[in-house]
């Protein structure tokens, strides 16, 4: 399931992420990560399953009180 630019923005709110850590997290530039805000160019399919699994990953330890 594709990620629209306004579901990258949230998922990097919740996830505590800048836009320059979210970068190097994930391997490109922020330049890139500020064209995919933008809707410049396209979200790639990896890089919206890996936020997801963050993000899941996150909900589950805060859910079991581990944290992240």
């Amino acid at each position: 399931m594709s990620m629209t630019p306004r579901q990258l923005t949230e998922a990097l709110r919740r996830l505590g992420l800048s836009q320059v850590a979210a970068a190097r997290l994930l391997g490109v530039s922020a330049r890139t990560v500020r064209y995919w805000i933008a809707g410049t160019y396209p979200i790639p399919e990896a890089v919206s399953l890996l936020l997801r699994t963050w993000l899941d990953d996150q909900r589950h330890k805060r859910r079991s009180g581990r944290g992240l």
